[in-house]
């Protein structure tokens, strides 16, 4: 059976589109100045990210982007903001993040003025929070602030609305309104407290009211009348906004279907995207950590020949007055005064410039040029040259060579040298290859210089093993436990899976995985306006993989793909 969307105006698609990234960025900012963000501020921000999610499912029926992925899991966190404001506002401190926007707003209690909070939640409000939550497999981490708004919801006994929102906090967390009944705790407890909530409700004919039955099958295990109750709730799908597109109950209801049944609509209709329903699952590795669980349909893919992964990212801009500025700070830092005590910190500076040049350049072409690979050299020279800075005794200088030039600098031990540049300086080194860049980096080793709290710290320490001669696997294992808790967002994880098939040897599991590494670079960068960053035309870590084991192993790359390019790798 096949049930076609409602009509939306076209230019409410396109305003809802066009421009979004820099329009959600403004509203949430304007917002934040103008004082107390509270629940209507939030719910506003969670509209218009539905807007736009509605907007992309035009053209992109299924849903099933990164672009898709990160709005929808924004909009569920907006939501979830209005309800924690009811909820903990002036009472206990809290705070809401959207990824998207790279924005978040704390909200400390002992700063809270107790006259503004909000003491009640709208019925509907909670509803559409809710069913967001079940879309983005949030309704157990934001559970307290639904339970504590639902409890002070003011509601009229028998709105249908309400008794949904009964029904849904029952079926979740075996909840009664009923103070003289105790909370349902089996299945058949709960299937009961649902039909009680049916037995009062009044407004019989409401979408809710029919939410609230098709809830009831699916919590009975009714297929037949599940499904029957879907089709009627998406008969009743209408508006005139983009969000309209996405009718949020039926959605919420179907993806609670396949989450506990394993049930997939039995409608037919771009109402019900796939990828909501289903939960964006993330795709299978062709490739376990250590070698391990390698996909057997994965190998196949490299029998033809290279697998081709094309870079969507557009060239990135480079002004010649700033590609000119970026040359003459480089150069002054390489050419320090006798006098410089800042001359560490300067050679710190130019190795993020030149590293900047070296992907803004590539974002331009598939493959380098000469310039760029001499270029790379300069930068390889730069990393090395820093950690023999740091390695130098305190008092002392040390000498280093930096495009055919002998310099001085004074021994600097500081968090200019710290773990992310000893990382980049590493990676440089084994994109270019040359072992007298690559030694004072892997003596000096990450924390030489400062402590590492980033996300990356077991990743450092683990290739600092492998590249000293040190058995690396307890440190690998470590790194793939913290990769694998690492959330979607703005955080990509280290290429540690690929690393791990580098430690293990196996050349057919490296590919695998390094095409694994690349598409999640790429998809990295497919949302929002990551894809101006400037490390998305190329993923260091992943490439300095790829050309370690090319060039040590003679391992052959069954990539083709701008993120690899040819000459690096020859």
């Amino acid at each position: 059976m096949r049930i076609e969307r409602h009509q939306v105006n076209e230019s409410a698609i396109s305003a809802a589109r066009e421009g979004f990234f820099d329009r959600i960025g403004g509203m949430v900012h304007s917002y934040s100045r103008a004082g107390l963000m509270a629940a209507t501020e939030w719910r506003l921000i969670a509209d218009e990210f539905l807007d736009y999610l509605g907007a992309l499912s035009v053209d992109s029926p299924a849903l099933d982007t990164p672009e898709a992925k990160a709005v929808l899991k924004d909009a569920t966190e907006a939501a979830a903001g209005a309800i924690a404001f009811a909820a903990y506002y002036s009472y206990d401190s809290f705070q809401v993040f959207l990824d998207y926007p790279n924005f978040g707003m704390s909200y400390d209690r002992s700063e809270a003025d107790a006259s503004l909070r909000e003491s009640t939640v709208r019925p509907q409000a909670w509803l559409d929070a809710f069913c967001l939550a079940i879309l983005s497999d949030k309704v157990s981490w934001h559970g307290e602030a639904f339970a504590f708004t639902w409890q002070s919801m003011r509601v009229t006994e028998g709105h249908a609305t309400a008794e949904l929102a009964n029904g849904f906090m029952a079926h979740f967390f075996g909840y009664t309104r009923d103070q003289d009944a105790p909370d349902p705790e089996t299945p058949e407890q709960r299937l009961a407290t649902i039909d009680a909530a049916l037995a009062r409700v009044q407004d019989r004919d409401s979408e809710a009211a029919l939410a609230l039955h098709t809830l009831r099958s699916l919590a009975a295990g009714d297929r037949e009348a599940f499904d029957a109750g879907m089709v009627s709730l998406l008969d009743r799908a209408d508006g005139t906004r983009p969000r309209s597109l996405l009718p949020l109950l039926p959605l919420a209801l179907a993806a609670l279907a396949h989450r506990a049944h394993g049930w997939l609509p039995a409608v037919d209709t771009d109402y019900l995207p796939l990828a909501l329903v289903t939960g964006f699952p993330t795709p299978e590795p062709r490739v376990g950590a250590l070698g391990r669980d390698r996909r057997p349909d994965a190998v196949a893919e490299f029998a033809a020949g290279p697998v081709r992964l094309d870079r969507p990212t557009p060239a990135l801009p480079l002004h010649p007055d700033s590609e000119a500025g970026f040359e003459r700070r480089i150069q002054e830092a390489i050419n320090p005064a006798p006098d410089d005590r800042l001359a560490a910190y300067r050679l710190s500076r130019a190795l993020d410039r030149q590293a900047h040049l070296l992907l803004v350049r590539a974002s331009q072409s598939a493959d380098v040029t000469d310039a760029q690979l001499a270029a790379l050299r300069r930068a390889s020279q730069l990393g090395a040259a820093l950690f023999r800075v740091a390695l130098a005794e305190p008092g002392t200088e040390a000498e280093v060579a930096v495009d055919g030039r002998t310099v001085r600098y004074p021994a600097t031990r500081d968090k200019y040298s710290g773990p992310g540049q000893w990382q980049l300086a590493l990676e440089l080194a084994l994109i270019g290859g040359d072992r007298e860049d690559l030694a004072p980096i892997v003596l000096a080793g990450p924390t030489h210089s400062a402590a590492d709290g980033s996300e990356y710290a077991s990743y450092r320490v683990a290739l600092h093993d492998y590249f000293r001669g040190v058995d690396p696997l307890p440190a690998t294992e470590r790194a793939l436990r913290d990769a694998a808790k690492a959330e979607d967002g703005l955080f990509l994880p280290p290429p540690v899976v690929l690393f791990s098939q580098l430690v293990e040897g196996d050349e057919t599991s490296f590919n695998l995985a390094l095409l694994d590494a690349l598409e999640a670079h790429r998809d990295h960068h497919s949302v929002a306006d990551r894809d101006t960053d400037r490390d998305a035309p190329l993923s260091l870590g992943v490439l300095a993989l790829a050309c370690h084991a090319r060039r040590t192993r003679g391992w052959a790359v069954h990539v083709d793909s701008p993120y690899l390019p040819a000459r690096l790798l020859a």
